[in-house]
């Protein structure tokens, strides 16, 4: 089920509200844990019954091998438990989505001829799989106790963060979800969360959604861009990959804090960082806490001197890469990110006077690094880098500014048509121009909870939220999945 879609707004979600604080009010709380366990499973089996199983098995697997290691003293037999649980885990997620790769590649490096169905990839499968691996480390280290399945399953299943995260670790939600305090209705949690939901929900519907018209189309037609509309494509995408995802997250957190939750943070400004290495403490936060916390610290950190500090963030930036997707392309785009934060660790002091122009040069290399990240194949990246710098120009741009035929200006377009068709072009580049302006405006401002806290209880505030809430509404007739589902 999509966030952005009627079904879940109308219809799941005031059920699920409902059915949460209505059986809070019982004694025991193991009803309600058992009501939002079937509701976030009704979420995820929504999309594809068959996924639900795959869910089910991984939640019973690790609760299992929870169990076992809270019945084991020995070290021995809690390294082999750990072992099998980290061997499930990533077993499961390399059949599910590493499999078919494997196999192309066996076939093409050893000239072999294997040929195995098509392997679909569960929805989130990426996501509650490292969810997983966290708590099976911790729960060998010691540092969290085995708990109630409910309260595990909770914490893996909460659909909010199920299919796209942010990544949560156990020790930050359960002990909330054990609160007296989450099972009451807060007006003040209920309303900021909503506004944040709405907020997010703009993001995707609004921005997203129509970047994703010029970016979809453009990259299957990079054979004929020129230069100008290389660069606005490129552009496009890193904003519509931000505004999607981070849409996402928001909404994400807005709904957890309907419910009563806190979840954590997963962006701060990123297309504002100043550096690679400071756009990743601020881009998808929880996976790169994941990857510091459970590789690179582990392999040595900074700790064994500058060479061996530089080959940790080159495996945490491999791993990232192969994360992401199955693909020579995302582990191209891992690897350069990693040695751009390499080299940002061997020369530290290698910066610009003025924070504007590392700003500006930061968001030019991630336009230019994301390119794999996009492109269908290792040779449309190329391609696509080498219109980016030697495309010249054909007069694209007007013909990618012509795409955005929105809605929202049909009145103006039709009017322009008939009356002054020499201005249409015209009329597209500045829509064009509009959108580019929005999106440099809102990713350079304050965080959304912090306009909430200091803007939206005011009533300025509150139309705001209802109008962007109703338009984004209206708008869901154009339902689009999130690109982060694709990981």
């Amino acid at each position: 089920m999509l966030f952005n879609s009627v079904i879940f707004i109308a219809v799941f979600l005031p059920i699920a509200l409902t059915g949460w604080f209505l059986l809070n009010r019982l004694k025991k709380p193991f009803y309600a844990k058992a009501f939002l366990t079937g509701m976030s499973l009704w979420f995820y089996g929504y999309y594809n019954l068959s996924y639900l199983w795959i869910l089910l098995g991984s939640i019973f697997f690790n609760y299992g091998v929870s169990w076992l290691l809270a019945k084991t003293d020995r070290p021995g037999g809690r390294r082999r438990l750990l072992g099998m649980g980290l061997a499930g885990n990533l077993g499961l997620l390399f059949y599910y989505k590493y499999f078919n790769f494997f196999v192309d590649n066996c076939n093409f490096f050893f000239h072999g001829n294997i040929v195995v169905e098509e392997i679909l990839l569960p929805l989130g499968i990426s996501f509650f799989t490292f969810q997983q691996l966290s708590y099976l480390a911790e729960r060998y280290r010691g540092t969290i106790a085995h708990g109630s399945f409910w309260d595990y399953s909770c914490f893996i299943s909460f659909f909010p963060q199920l299919v796209a995260g942010p990544i949560v670790l156990y020790q930050e939600f359960v002990p909330q979800l054990q609160s007296p305090g989450v099972r009451r209705p807060s007006w003040d949690s209920l309303y900021d969360g909503f506004s944040l939901f709405i907020l997010g929900l703009a993001k995707k519907v609004l921005l997203a959604d129509t970047l994703a018209v010029v970016v979809n189309a453009e990259f299957d037609n990079i054979l004929y861009l020129d230069a100008l509309s290389a660069w606005a494509v490129v552009f496009f995408f890193v904003f519509e990959l931000y505004f999607d995802f981070s849409g996402y997250s928001d909404m994400a957190r807005g709904l957890g804090r309907m419910f009563g939750f806190r979840l954590p943070e997963n962006f701060n400004a990123p297309l504002t960082a100043v550096s690679v290495k400071d756009f990743w403490r601020r881009w998808h936060m929880t996976l790169s806490r994941f990857l510091m916390t459970y590789i690179y610290f582990p392999l040595g950190g900074n700790r064994k001197g500058k060479a061996r500090q530089c080959l940790n963030l080159a495996a945490v930036f491999l791993v990232s890469g192969i994360w992401h997707g199955a693909s020579w392309n995302f582990v191209l785009w891992g690897c350069i990110h990693g040695l751009a934060v390499i080299w940002e660790t061997i020369f530290p002091k290698l910066r610009f006077r003025w924070k504007a122009v590392n700003q500006l040069v930061t968001g030019i290399f991630l336009a230019l690094a994301w390119v794999p990240f996009r492109c269908a194949t290792l040779s449309d990246a190329v391609l696509l880098w080498r219109k980016l710098f030697a495309g010249g120009y054909t007069g694209m741009f007007a013909g990618i500014c012509n795409q955005l035929q929105l809605a929202e200006n049909y009145a103006v377009r039709k009017f322009l048509e008939i009356a002054a068709p020499q201005y249409v072009n015209l009329f597209y580049m500045l829509n064009y121009t509009v959108l580019l302006g929005i999106c440099v405006i809102l990713v350079t401002r304050e965080k959304a909870e912090v306009w909430i806290a200091e803007k939206g209880r005011t009533a300025r505030g509150t139309f705001c939220m209802a109008t962007l809430f109703t338009w984004s509404f209206i708008s869901l007739s154009q339902v689009s999945i999130f690109l982060y589902f694709n990981f």
